[in-house]
């Protein structure tokens, strides 16, 4: 554009000769604001005029568009200030009132635009109940070979004695033990009694009975190794079985989810040339995909989607050796074969999961049969998905994928929910899957880490740690609260496993406390098959799926339980059990408290060098304000902290007894036993909000992107926080909107609860040096509006020379 760099030495202080010629705007919009070319140093119509406070300032009116500007002094480029040595830029979607600035002193340079003012009609359909997603379950996780075995005829799937070809030997801990769909059926009072509402069933489809070889040979008894995905593996039962539990269960009141899967099918695909259906990665830049003529191409960046070869479009010759259903997946261009991903890179996408084929989701064929695969499992009446290995698929996939099932489930069922295994802990990662999809939540598995490690011994501060991050998940749809929350699974391990770990010993109790926190906190507790029963095991994998019923495996005989006594081989279904005990307990609390169910969650203590971590649980319909408090210690620990509802008597409901009185500032000292909880709830409503609110950015800040790029995908999502200031600790529900500066449209970004609320707007796709308006509407306990506005500039600080305001109601 013709703009200098700013020498040095001309940083350090503004040359006299600029100086007394004074100071103008020059930019690629001075043809839109004046009668001066642009980028016209020389220009006298867009000078500044100095205000009251020392800063210059130059008014106009901007019309929708793109632009850059700076400031220059004494009407010389040479002499010119942006965005450090660099033309500032700018954005708006209107006609827009702005007001450049520029301080001498400190060489800072921005803009000032008018921002909605004070309460109005429109405000009030800006509000917003928090966005949610889920149905507020507690879930029961069962791999069903290891759970019940109620009909012995099915133990080795029709597939004959020889456990190679069967899979089923009950003495190793790699092949099916027995446990099937007739187990479940009989079992389901004991589920009912830990307070589930929801069962989540391992995957249940027909699997490959053996795969491996040697010392790596072992059985689908897991069920994710998928050949048939539109039946019941026979070690399992039938599909009328399966209707059947899901009938039971039903009147039972609890749910039924399937595990499903389509980033993979079972290893039925070997390479030419190569041993097994495993073999090392080759990158895309090594062997580009090709199409059946021989052009090369990339999967994801085309928009209709090629014919392939099977002989000439991949790195390897592909070879089908075993059939697949539905039919149309047996066509071998519709996988990867790349090899084996080496999880870094695009191999997380592309690679084959430890041999097992993996689908080319790109290709928009495998959104249409899985889309048809899976609405006809919805239609047989299952009430929800858990999606295996979601970050290794294709995101557009999701995309389509959901849609396809969300549409239908409004006609099925339209509380049908879906979540997906993103295994990540950080909220930055999960995110997009919730924002740009339509997966009703990701499995938390920040939460396990923050939890485990809490009850393993680690200061209360970890945990609060976690919950600043799940702003990140409120969109005007669906909230951290949809997260369902676990302490340990098949895969990584037990609970009590990982507790044990960290040496501290009291490992029953722990995990006890553990299991406490999970259900009193937000989001939908999930209890793995056996915690219940104090299984600890001694790893992940095959290490943490022991048998409920007496086991014949040796490995799983000698493991200690979390009590320090010896699994041994007898059945445990014990509703006796110290664990399965307090679970029941804690969920009967939970289940009649909708504070405590559903509740926002608010932070009211903790700290580096204390063992108590305590915080709010809040109803929203009945204003009623629950106060939590846990100790991971082995004596007694006291915390003071300032609640919600000043002079209220706080009447323990659980975990203590009697009464705990605020003060006049909300002020409370709560005990909490050795590693324990309680839970007390305020004799009176939530008290009113001070009358004041402050947001941020008020005034051209810079939306600072937070950049989250999916491992292996060239998808990234940018985040910026947007919140406010109560002033003080109050409850209210505050709904965030935002608007590019000239646009009459407001657009929800989310409703956050608390004295601070925070919610993030996704500003991926906005251009640097846009300007943001951006809206608060706040609703106290006592029905009360109070309001803000404010803007920002997207990626660039536009803050020169401004003075806060807020508007208030």
């Amino acid at each position: 554009m013709g703009a200098c760099a700013l020498a040095a030495s001309a940083l350090a202080s503004i040359p006299a000769s600029a100086a007394d010629s004074g100071f103008a705007v020059v930019g690629s919009l001075q043809n839109e604001v004046s009668g001066c070319r642009d980028w016209d140093e020389k220009c006298t119509q867009t000078e500044m005029t100095r205000n009251s406070r020392g800063v210059y300032e130059y008014k106009a009116i901007l019309p929708a568009g793109k632009y850059e500007y700076k400031i220059v002094g004494g009407h010389s480029m040479d002499n010119s200030w942006g965005n450090g040595s660099a033309n500032m830029p700018i954005s708006v979607a209107g006609r827009t009132k702005v007001t450049f600035r520029f301080d001498p002193r400190t060489h800072k340079v921005g803009v000032w635009i008018p921002t909605k003012g004070r309460f109005s009609p429109e405000d009030g359909r800006l509000v917003k109940a928090p966005g949610k997603r889920g149905n507020g379950e507690s879930f029961y996780f069962v791999m069903t070979d290891r759970f019940a075995n109620g009909d012995t005829s099915n133990d080795t799937g029709g597939y004959g004695s020889d456990r190679m070809a069967s899979g089923f030997d009950p003495t190793h801990k790699g092949f099916y033990q027995g446990g099937d769909i007739a187990g479940l059926r009989s079992k389901l009072d004991y589920i009912k009694g830990l307070g589930t509402t929801a069962i989540w069933l391992t995957p249940s489809f027909k699997n490959r009975p053996v795969q491996g070889s040697g010392a790596n040979v072992s059985a689908g008894y897991h069920g994710y190794w998928i050949t048939d995905f539109t039946q019941i593996d026979p070690h399992l039962g039938t599909n009328e079985e399966l209707a059947q539990l899901v009938r039971d269960a039903h009147a039972r009141g609890m749910k039924v989810y399937f595990d499903i899967i389509v980033n993979h099918t079972a290893d039925l695909i070997s390479y030419e040339g190569q041993q097994g259906g495993s073999a090392p990665y080759v990158t895309k830049e090594q062997s580009p995909y090709k199409d059946a003529s021989g052009t090369p191409f990339d999967p994801s960046k085309v928009s209709t989607f090629p014919e392939m070869s099977a002989q000439t479009s991949f790195p390897y010759v592909p070879k089908r050796t075993g059939k697949v259903v539905p039919d149309e997946l047996n066509d071998v261009t519709l996988y990867h074969n790349r090899g084996d991903s080496t999880w870094n890179g695009e191999s997380v996408t592309y690679g084959d999961f430890v041999g097992l084929d993996d689908v080319m989701t790109e290709n928009p064929k495998t959104v249409r049969i899985f889309a048809d695969v899976y609405k006809k499992w919805m239609d047989f009446g299952i009430d929800g998905f858990r999606i295996d290995t979601v970050k290794h698929v294709d995101f557009e996939f999701w995309k389509k994928w959901t849609k396809e099932i969300n549409d239908h489930a409004k006609k099925s069922n339209p509380k049908f929910f879906t979540f997906g295994e993103v295994y990540d802990g950080a909220a930055t990662a999960r995110a997009p899957y919730t924002w740009r999809t339509g997966l009703g939540a990701t499995l938390d598995f920040g939460f396990q880490e923050a939890v485990t490690g809490y009850a393993a011994g680690k200061p209360s501060k970890s945990v609060g740690d976690f919950f600043a991050t799940d702003d990140m998940l409120t969109t005007p749809t669906s909230g951290a609260a949809d997260q369902p929350t676990f302490l340990g699974n098949h895969d990584m391990g037990r609970a009590s496993y990982m507790i044990a770990g960290a040496g501290k010993g009291d490992t029953q109790a722990r995990t006890i406390l553990a299991h406490k926190m999970m259900f009193l906190m937000r989001g939908q507790p999930v209890v793995y098959y056996g915690d219940e029963q104090g299984f600890m095991g001694t790893g992940g994998d095959q290490d943490s799926r022991q048998s409920m019923f007496a086991s014949k495996t040796a490995e799983y005989v000698n493991q200690p339980l979390a009590d320090g006594t010896q699994m041994g081989s007898k059945d445990r279904y014990s509703t006796s059990a110290p664990i399965y005990k307090e679970i029941a307990s804690v969920a009967k609390l939970r289940h009649a408290h909708p504070g405590l169910e559903n509740g926002a969650q608010i932070e009211l203590y903790r700290s580096d060098d204390s063992p108590v971590y305590a915080f709010a649980r809040v109803d929203r319909k009945q204003k009623s304000e629950y106060v939590v408090a846990v100790n991971n210690s082995k004596t007694p620990a006291k915390a003071r902290f300032k609640t919600m509802t000043p002079k209220s008597a706080y009447k323990a409901l659980y975990g203590a007894s009697g009464s705990v009185r605020s003060a006049r500032n909300g002020e409370v000292t709560v005990e909490v036993p050795p590693l324990s909880a309680v839970v007390y709830k305020a004799d009176k409503k939530l008290a009113k909000g001070s009358g004041s609110i402050a947001v941020t950015p008020d005034s051209g800040q810079a939306l600072v992107r937070t950049t989250s790029t999916l491992a292996g995908q060239d998808v990234t999502q940018s985040l910026v926080p947007v919140s406010a200031d109560l002033g003080a600790n109050r409850w209210a529900e505050t709904t965030f909107s935002y608007r590019i500066a000239g646009s009459p449209k407001w657009r929800i970004l989310g409703t956050a609860s608390g004295p601070k609320p925070r919610v993030f707007h996704d500003v991926t796709d906005i251009p640097d040096g846009t300007l943001v308006e951006y809206r608060a509407v706040s609703v106290d306990a006592k029905g009360r509006t109070t309001v803000d506005s404010g803007f920002g500039s997207v990626g660039v600080d536009q803050s020169a020379g401004q003075a806060a305001r807020h508007a208030r109601k």
